[in-house]
């Protein structure tokens, strides 16, 4: 796995992980807008996921459930920005009032992911931009930049059944 991961200092805002995916753009690219190829890879490590809405637009919104091996059933909701098919999709996470993240709410942040096409592999960039150096802090401790790189791992798993 070509994997690269930044964990910036905390002054600053921005978490980059960049991954060269052995598959072409089309391919990587149809994992995000297709909602049951987004489902076999979306989440941390042995958590499952069920998308019940993906409206793949700029304004529309993206449901999904990630269930924990324990059962516990993480519920987030994304808007999207800006999509540029096949180079760019922006999102950002809605405000969510389940209980389940009364210990560890989702972070606050704007996710730029960018496809660039290199022969017959991707190199694909997510840069999620907090609004603080400090929200940045809280979710790294809270598991977000390892949950990411798991949900990547997954990611170019599913592709190599391809």
């Amino acid at each position: 796995m070509a994997r690269e991961s930044q964990e910036h200092p905390v002054e600053q805002r921005e978490l980059v992980i960049t991954r060269r995916l052995k598959a072409p753009r089309s391919l990587v690219w149809r994992t995000f807008e297709d909602p049951y190829l987004l489902a076999q890879w979306w989440g941390p490590e042995n958590f499952t996921s069920t998308i019940s809405k993906l409206d793949f637009h700029a304004g529309g919104e993206w449901h999904v459930t990630m269930r924990a091996p324990n059962g516990t059933e993480v519920p987030v909701r994304y808007q999207f920005v800006e999509i540029l098919a096949p180079e760019r999709i922006v999102y950002h996470p809605l405000p969510s009032a389940a209980a389940v993240w009364r210990d560890n709410p989702p972070p606050t942040y704007l996710a730029t992911l960018t496809f660039e096409a290199l022969g017959n592999e991707t190199v694909f960039t997510m840069r999620a931009e907090f609004e603080s150096a400090a929200g940045l802090d809280f979710a790294i401790k809270g598991g977000f930049a390892l949950g990411t790189n798991q949900a990547f791992d997954k990611l170019e798993r599913h592709l190599a059944t391809y």
